[in-house]
C-alpha cells in the first residue's frame, strides 16, 4: 500500500503517513493505531507469542532495507 492510499484510507495527509512511518512523536495515538491496524500490525493479542511472531516479521523486512531506511535504535529510559 502506498503512503497516499494508506493517507486516503485514514483520512490523514500524506504528511502524516510519513511522520508516522518516522516515528514522530506528534501524530495523534489514534491515527498511530488506526494505521497500524489498517495495514495489518495487530497491537493487542491475547497470545504473546503473536506479537512475538509478528515482531519477528518486522524485523525480517527490516534487515533487507537499505542501510538509510533503518532508524537507529535509541535505548528506551523506562525506570519511572
Amino acid at each position: 500500500m502506498s503512503q497516499e492510499e494508506l493517507a486516503q484510507r485514514l483520512g490523514v495527509s500524506r504528511m502524516t503517513v510519513r511522520a508516522i512511518e518516522n516515528g514522530n512523536a506528534s501524530v495523534a495515538i489514534g491515527t498511530v493505531f488506526e494505521a497500524a491496524v489498517t495495514v495489518g500490525i495487530p497491537l493487542l493479542a491475547e497470545d504473546s507469542r503473536e506479537l512475538e511472531r509478528v515482531a519477528k516479521s518486522v524485523a525480517a523486512i527490516t534487515r533487507v532495507l537499505p542501510e538509510r531506511a533503518r532508524r537507529k535504535l535509541k535505548p528506551v529510559n523506562d525506570d519511572f
